[in-house]
C-alpha cells in the first residue's frame, strides 16, 4: 500500500466520483483507476460499488474510510516532525563513567532548557574509548578526565575534584578529620575497575604495605557510591558534594587532586560546541 493510493481513494470520495478526484488530484483518470484497482488487490476487497454514476462506498470502503484518514493524518504528522529534525542541531557527548551521571544529567536537563532546539546524544565510556571515539568522529565533545597534555585550543577545565576516602555516614571515620592510608589495611575495599585512579591507588597502597580487603568490584561511580552508602565498604575516589549517606574523609598521607573537563577536535565545527562549553562553565557543579 502506498501513500499515492491513499490520495486517490480519498480524493475519489471527497469529489463523489473518479473523474473529478482525478482533476482535483491532477492525474489522469485510467492512471487514478488503476491506483485504485491495485490498491483493492492489496486489501483483498472492493471499495467502490462499479456501475453508478457516483462512486458508492461498500460496507468495506466506509470501514476503510475512517482508517485511511488516520493513515494520511499520521503519515503527515511524522513528515512534519522529520522536517523538524533536518533543522535541529545534534550534539553529541561522551561521558567517562566515573563522571556522576546525576551531577551530568542536572547539566543536560539546564542546557536543554535553555536550547531546547537541540538533540543531545549521550554515550558513555572510558578514558581511552572516548578519545577513540572522538577522533574517529563518533562524537562532537568529551566530558572526561584531564590530564594537562591537552591543548587549550581544544580542551576547557570545568572543576577539580580532590581525592578521598569515601565512607557510609554510619563508618567510625566518617566523624574524623582525616585518617592515614595505614588505617585502611583490613577494611571492606570497593575496587574501582577501569578507573584511571584505581592503578594509582594500588601502587600508592602496596608501596604504604595496606592489605586492602577488595569485597567488590564496580565500574559505574554511581554504582561504587551505592555500596559504600549501604556500608558494605569504603572507596578512594573523587570527592562529589552532597552525596546522600556518604562522607568524605581527607586522606593526610596522600593527597591527590583530578581535573574535569571538555576536549573536543580541533578541525570540529565550533558554534554549538562553544555554545555548549560556554553554558558547563558557567554550571553548579557543588
Amino acid at each position: 500500500m502506498d501513500i499515492y493510493q491513499i490520495r486517490y481513494f480519498l480524493g475519489i470520495v471527497e469529489t463523489g466520483g473518479f473523474t473529478k478526484a482525478a482533476e482535483r488530484l491532477m492525474v489522469s483518470q485510467p492512471s487514478l483507476s488503476a491506483g485504485i484497482k491495485k490498491l483493492e488487490q492489496e486489501l483483498g476487497v472492493t471499495l467502490f460499488e462499479r456501475g453508478g454514476r457516483r462512486a458508492v462506498l461498500t460496507p468495506a470502503g466506509q470501514f476503510f474510510f475512517k482508517k485511511a484518514q488516520m493513515i494520511l493524518i499520521e503519515y503527515q504528522s511524522v513528515l512534519k516532525e522529520l522536517k523538524g529534525f533536518q533543522t535541529r542541531p545534534i550534539l553529541r557527548l561522551g561521558l567517562l563513567r566515573t563522571i556522576r551521571i546525576g551531577s551530568f544529567a542536572k547539566l543536560i536537563g539546564e542546557f536543554r532548557q535553555q536550547y531546547p532546539n537541540v538533540v543531545i546524544e549521550l554515550l558513555d565510556g572510558n578514558q581511552l574509548e572516548l578519545h577513540q571515539r572522538l577522533e574517529e568522529g563518533e562524537v562532537d565533545l568529551l566530558m572526561a578526565e584531564l590530564d594537562g597534555t591537552e591543548s587549550p585550543e581544544n580542551s576547557l577545565v570545568l572543576f577539580r575534584q580532590r581525592v578521598s576516602l569515601a565512607v557510609a555516614n554510619s563508618h567510625s571515620f566518617a566523624q574524623r578529620k582525616s585518617i592515614r592510608l595505614c588505617e585502611l589495611n583490613g577494611q571492606p575495599y570497593i575496587d574501582r575497575i577501569h578507573c584511571r585512579l584505581q592503578p594509582k591507588t594500588k601502587q600508592i597502597c602496596e608501596s604504604f604495605g595496606i592489605n586492602r580487603q577488595i569485597v567488590y568490584r564496580a565500574e559505574s561511580d554511581d554504582w561504587v557510591i551505592s555500596l559504600v552508602a549501604a556500608g558494605l565498604g569504603v572507596t578512594i575516589m573523587s570527592e562529589w558534594h552532597n552525596l546522600p549517606g556518604i562522607t568524605f574523609v581527607p586522606i593526610s598521607d596522600w593527597t591527590f587532586e583530578r581535573a574535569i573537563g571538555l576536549v573536543w577536535r580541533v578541525r570540529s565545527e565550533r558554534e554549538l560546541i562553544n555554545c555548549f562549553c560556554s553554558f558547563a562553565t558557567s554550571h553548579d557543579w557543588n
